[in-house]
């Protein structure tokens, strides 16, 4: 009891200092985990083995459950092709890439495929946390990150178990993954009739949500012992069971205290495990880091643009995607249970995975995704001069309405030009046959190029409200009318400042609401 209290202690620190120095809480929680280890040698305090590993099993076991609540496979419809295309390339490419580092570095054949393996699959925890903080679980991106993570994670869970029975010979790992498949299949059975069905015959209340919902952890947990599969797939079977709407939604907000809690002992214990690695270990960690980094942005770019998502949206879900996953340490745990793996290797494995969990929210940012896509290559066949164009339509930014827009100005016979900096949006506009140009709408020798001073009207549906200044300030002493979408009453206070017409976002789509509400209410 005096061990779990001290681990308690030590977690309180940790979240202490991340929230006086503002920085993310899991390199704190292991870096004091860590201070505590040496602290202990130091006294000559024995900190029991078991107790660490079973904090890490069952913060573990949580985070496991908790990653399978996010991942309903509804976010997946209408976009199941690409998302497993998208997965299973970076997966394959990926794990092929740690993987041949590995032997490039001189380890043997089963710590390179259990690297490999790490490097693999993305963090469901970390994803999930940024696209909430930032509100875009449901954009088109979020989904497609978020159906990468659910394949992903499926894929690891069956390499790591036939990994475990690899010793036993091929056939006892056939039927280990067999036996996976099957717990699963009984996890999408109660995700698809009988969770809907609870949530509608049953009202249920916190309480009664949140035993039902361990209820279910412990019986995926028992299925799994029987089965003798690592109780961590049960987990997170169980997780993914509950995942359908609105049972996820309700479960979640219960789960987000309990998981922090047993997030700071996982992590703590973590720290506490490691043998921090020397010399040449650590110069390998740094490799294995830019190896995944460069790679996962690389390769998701890529292959998203080609299956039909956007530049920036592409760009977007690469940089989300290049961290390992909670799934590499459970990987690794249970290599080095086994006797598979090396302590050390494991430490290895966990500090990549924690570096790259805390640099992904740096190396997400806006200013980055920016930064990238002007490094994309232009798209310039197609592009057109509008030197002699006048009484025209210009729009910045093509975003979300721009085919509705294109489409009005069309039926008034109003010849439209879009300047957009999106490379595959350019494209799949030339290929439609409508006039365009690559690059910012805040330029003003593209605002030039598409002779905005002669246009009729000029519309700004750029991605941040302050680039519209740029048209504003070229266009001032013009009678071209400048729209701009606005979000916030600030905004649309600055764009009127600036003499040009806001177009307030909120009261566009109330509009559009009322107006569809009394046309169907009439029939």
């Amino acid at each position: 009891m005096s061990g779990v209290c001290i681990l308690l202690i030590a977690a309180a620190v940790a979240f202490g200092l991340a929230k006086l120095l503002r920085l993310p809480s899991i390199p704190l929680l292991m870096l004091v985990g860590a201070v505590l280890h040496e602290l202990a040698n130091i006294w000559e305090v024995e900190v029991p083995e078991d107790l660490l590993g079973e904090m890490m099993e069952i913060g573990l076991a949580m985070l496991v459950f908790t990653a399978g609540v996010d991942l309903s496979p509804r976010r997946m419809l209408g976009r199941t092709r690409a998302i497993i295309t998208v997965a299973t390339v970076q997966f394959c490419i990926l794990g092929l890439a740690g993987g041949i580092t590995a032997w490039a570095l001189g380890y043997d054949l089963t710590t390179a495929l259990y690297l490999g393996c790490a490097l693999s699959a993305s963090s469901t925890l970390v994803v999930v946390r940024h696209l909430q903080r930032r509100r875009q679980m449901f954009e088109p991106f979020g989904r497609l990150v978020l159906g990468v993570l659910l394949v992903q994670d499926l894929c690891i869970i069956l390499i790591m178990v036939a990994l475990l029975k690899a010793p036993n010979g091929a056939l006892e790992s056939f039927f280990a993954v067999t036996r996976a498949i099957g717990l699963g299949c009984v996890a999408i059975g109660i995700h698809r009739w009988f969770v809907p069905w609870i949530t509608r015959r049953l009202k249920l209340d916190d309480e009664e949500l949140m035993l039902g919902a361990l209820g279910i952890l412990f019986i995926f947990s028992g299925f799994a012992y029987l089965l003798k599969l690592p109780f961590l797939v049960g987990a997170f079977f169980a997780g993914f069971s509950i995942s359908a709407f609105p049972m996820n939604g309700l479960v979640r907000g219960m789960l987000g205290s309990l998981s922090s809690f047993f997030l700071a002992l996982f992590f703590i214990a973590v720290g506490a495990s490691l043998t921090l690695p020397q010399g040449d270990m650590l110069w390998h960690s740094l490799i294995f880091i830019v190896v995944l980094i460069i790679v996962t942005v690389g390769l998701v770019s890529t292959i998203s643009e080609i299956v039909g998502y956007s530049t920036r949206a592409s760009i977007e879900s690469g940089l989300l995607l290049s961290q390992t996953s909670e799934f590499s340490l459970l990987l690794a745990l249970s290599g080095m249970a086994s006797g598979q793996i090396s302590s050390d290797l494991f430490s290895m494995i966990a500090i990549i995975t924690v570096s790259t969990m805390t640099l992904t929210p740096l190396i997400s940012r806006e200013k980055i995704a920016w930064g990238l896509m002007k490094l994309h290559p232009r798209y310039r066949r197609g592009e057109v001069d509008c030197e002699n164009l006048h009484g025209h339509a210009v729009l910045l930014g093509y975003g979300r309405a721009g085919r509705q827009t294109l489409q009005a100005f069309k039926e008034h016979g109003i010849p439209t030009i879009v300047i957009d900096d999106d490379a595959a949006v350019i494209r799949a506009l030339i290929e439609n046959g409508i006039h365009c140009i690559q690059g910012e709408g805040s330029n003003k020798r593209l605002l030039a190029r598409a002779n905005c001073r002669e246009a009729k009207v000029v519309i700004c549906s750029m991605r941040r409200t302050r680039d519209s200044k740029t048209a504003l300030d070229y266009l001032r002493k013009y009678p071209t009318k400048v729209f701009i979408r606005t979000f916030e009453p600030a905004e649309t206070e600055f764009v009127s400042a600036s003499g040009g017409i806001p177009i307030e976002t909120a009261q566009a789509s109330a509009h559009t609401m009322i107006e569809w509400l009394d046309v169907n209410l009439r029939k």
